[in-house]
């Protein structure tokens, strides 16, 4: 508690200095504010994922934009003894102070049958799926660097790590820059199960379900030599698939989503000091509207420019068995948005390929300069079930690279009849208006309204495919303060963001 303390006292304190990873420019005195308040801040991009902001929508239409596949993928795939798989039930980050793109992903044994894998004086099941890491200077050629610290077979050298005790599943890490305590600056959490032991049946390995089974947490000064919590698990539930952990500078708390024993749906829980989870609550399941049998596999989860962003596995079980990604956006946490009608944002691709049967994303979304990294894994081949036995996996699970424009994931489209965008009033933020926008074969005017509802600046045309351009206008703008609305008019062009800076 003496830390979670000493955090508050720091942010109180240095608010500019707040950058926690996934939650970008994103603080403010009414930390607790009425979320149904449309408020614009300095510095913080308002996208169009939902309607918040907006007031009017004339002949413009929301567009998912799907992103960039890299060329070279797959980027990171399985090949050594202890890789059946690399699969992103996992991390993505850039680490800033070592300018490294850092990755944690799990993996398991090939080819061990029913052999354990024996450490620190226990067994392991032949399956178990351990943690391992990569690191990139680009993002794109990746090293798995000899760490030293988990016995494979007796030898450490290969890139694993010693967390979790027996089935180390989904691990989700979160660099707390603001943790005064040097050796907490790296937190995780993953799910851990088996601990009731193992067993063959039919041939097969089988692990048991135990006492210590659930949501655990870790900590590391480095992300690479982690301590277990010895309160684990800090929540008893069944926690498949991949987890999910980020700080929100707006709760001054740290926010988890998993599953937690609802199934194949997304649900919450919140921490002041990682250690102590509040109890699980249901907050994202699929509908009739999704078709039948359709459930939420997973979810990539971060704070991106002040709101939440799920990228959600969309497991079609009553259809073809397959898996791709969506896009759901929330402001709270707690309520969300199906985006742009829940049109597919992350496609398949061919069937005979290694990303044919499902593609699932990594939960942290990483900028750099005008473009998002964003790592997913595909599969080969539908997902099993009662109807599809006996699947023949033709590649192993392996790692790819989305590129996206930055604030690209949803625009607001118009063609050469033109349309018109009007947000919600808002006080007034210090600084200059920017867009992003691509009007290479049409133009953007924005027109600023005062309360009324007159115009009292309006800008010249603004063309080209601009990431980041200053609204020319051809009056001064009011006062800091005052309560006043944007019109955006589009022809032939698309509108992905706007902000003050």
């Amino acid at each position: 508690m003496t830390s979670h303390l000493n955090r508050r006292r720091f942010l109180q304190t240095s608010l500019a200095a707040a950058t926690l990873v996934g939650a970008q420019a994103l603080l403010a005195d009414d930390a607790r504010r009425d979320l149904s308040q449309f408020v614009v801040e300095t510095g913080v991009r308002q996208l169009f994922l939902d309607d918040v902001g907006i007031e009017r929508l004339e002949g413009v239409r929301r567009v998912v934009n799907p992103p960039q596949r890299h060329p070279e993928n797959p980027l990171i795939v399985p090949d050594t003894p202890w890789e059946r798989g690399c699969q992103v039930y996992g991390t993505a980050y850039f680490d800033e102070q070592a300018q490294l793109f850092k990755l944690w992903y799990l993996t398991g044994p090939k080819d061990r049958g029913v052999n354990p894998l024996k450490l620190h004086g226990y067994e392991r099941a032949p399956h178990t799926t351990m943690a391992a890491y990569a690191e990139s200077t680009d993002g794109v050629h990746w090293v798995k660097p000899k760490l030293g610290i988990f016995p494979y077979d007796g030898d450490t050298q290969n890139n694993l790590l010693g967390v979790g005790k027996y089935n180390c599943e989904g691990i989700s890490v979160l660099h707390d820059l603001h943790d005064p305590d040097p050796a907490r600056r790296w937190k995780c959490a993953y799910w851990d199960h088996g601990s009731g032991g193992w067993e063959v049946r039919n041939g097969a390995p089988f692990c048991k379900s135990g006492p210590e089974d659930g949501w655990h947490v870790a900590f590391s000064p480095d992300g690479i030599h982690w301590t277990r919590y010895e309160g684990n698990p800090v929540i008893e539930a069944y926690c498949d698939t991949n987890q999910n952990v980020l700080y929100n500078p707006r709760l001054d708390r740290y926010v988890g989503f998993s599953r937690f024993g609802f199934g194949r749906k997304l649900a919450r829980s919140e921490s002041d000091d990682f250690m102590h989870w509040s109890k699980p609550q249901l907050v994202l399941e699929c509908d009739e509207a999704d078709g039948p049998a359709t459930q939420i596999y997973g979810a990539g989860v971060d704070l991106y420019e002040g709101v939440y962003v799920a990228m959600i596995w969309i497991y079609r079980e009553g259809g073809d068995g397959k898996i791709d990604t969506q896009l759901a956006t929330s402001r709270d946490g707690i309520h969300w948005t199906r985006v742009g009608d829940r049109a597919t944002w992350l496609s398949l691709g061919d069937d005979d390929s290694w990303e044919g049967g499902m593609v699932r994303s990594v939960e942290r979304i990483i900028t750099r300069g005008d473009q998002l990294f964003i790592y997913y894994c595909g599969v080969h081949g539908a997902h099993g079930g009662p109807t599809r036995k006996n699947i023949v996996r033709k590649h192993p699970v392996q790692i790819g690279l989305l590129n996206q424009r930055r604030d690209g994931f949803v625009s607001l489209d118009a063609d050469t009849n033109g349309g018109r965008v009007t947000t919600k009033p808002f006080a007034l933020p210090e600084g200059q208006l920017h867009v992003n926008a691509d009007t290479t074969d049409g133009e953007l005017r924005v027109s600023l309204l005062n309360q009324s509802g007159r115009t009292i600046a309006q800008s010249t045309p603004i063309t080209g495919d601009v990431l980041d351009q200053t609204v020319p206008f051809d009056q001064t703008l009011p006062a800091t303060g005052e309560q006043v609305s944007l019109t955006f008019k589009l022809r032939n062009s698309k509108l992905y963001s706007y902000w003050f800076a």
